[in-house]
């Protein structure tokens, strides 16, 4: 009588056990899934931001990149590139040359060029001038000159000597860029790419007008040149 009585609750104690030990492995099963999923998620789906954090910080470090190899300008305001004469760039918005038409003539603006004296400096093969305008210019406030590359006023600077040498920025080499001796005056050496051809030009700035050329030197020997060889 005593095991026939006792027989059931065994058969349920046990029943019971083996519920509790499937519940308990499919537990340990889907919580082994859940913690191969994360670590694959953050194996595999961190490296997106990785890659564009690493994206962000070479995107701002090209802007210093690019300042290692501007102009410097020294305590006189003069200004050279550190190794090398500056090369223009071409100007894909400049189809022609300033001073001449589509046939190659002489435009009106050549015509009125004038001989003037060449104040006696025996480096000067010919001085000329011309009823040339400021270029224009977005600049406002008051006026500071700049010899840095790339900067608006720069760019400026080289519209006005284009206008005044009749050289576009395809066929320029910029040697030396300085002050002058009147206020808001700057002196520049340029050259054809060639070097058969060397200028030195004059610019005056007109107030909420832009550079404007004032006379053109032709010389026989570029005096800036020295600066660059060895």
């Amino acid at each position: 009588m005593s095991d026939d009585f006792h027989s059931p609750s065994r058969v349920n104690r046990f029943e019971k056990r083996r519920k509790s030990t499937k519940a308990i492995t499919f537990l340990l099963i889907a919580g082994g899934i859940l913690i191969l999923v994360l670590i694959g998620f953050f194996l595999f789906g961190g490296g997106d931001e990785d890659n564009s954090a690493n994206n962000n910080e070479n995107q701002e470090a090209s802007p210093e990149e690019e300042n290692d190899s501007t102009t410097e300008a020294d305590e006189n305001g003069n200004s050279e590139n550190e190794n090398a004469p500056e090369v223009e760039e071409p100007d894909s918005d400049v189809t022609e040359e300033e001073g001449s038409d589509t046939n190659g003539n002489e435009t009106e603006q050549e015509a009125e060029k004038e001989t003037v004296d060449s104040s006696g400096d025996s480096n000067v093969k010919e001085a000329y001038t011309a009823d040339w305008k400021p270029v224009g210019t977005d600049q406002q406030g008051t006026h500071e000159t700049t010899f840095e590359k790339g900067t608006e006023d720069w760019e400026e600077m080289m519209e006005a000597i284009e206008l005044a040498t009749d050289l576009p920025s395809s066929d320029r080499i910029v040697w030396w860029v300085e002050r002058g001796s009147a206020q808001q005056q700057v002196i520049a050496t340029v050259s054809d790419s060639d070097e058969t051809e060397t200028y030195r030009t004059y610019l005056t700035w007109v107030d909420n007008e832009g550079w404007k050329p004032t006379k053109v030197e032709v010389l026989k020997e570029n005096d800036q040149k020295y600066r660059f060889e060895q």
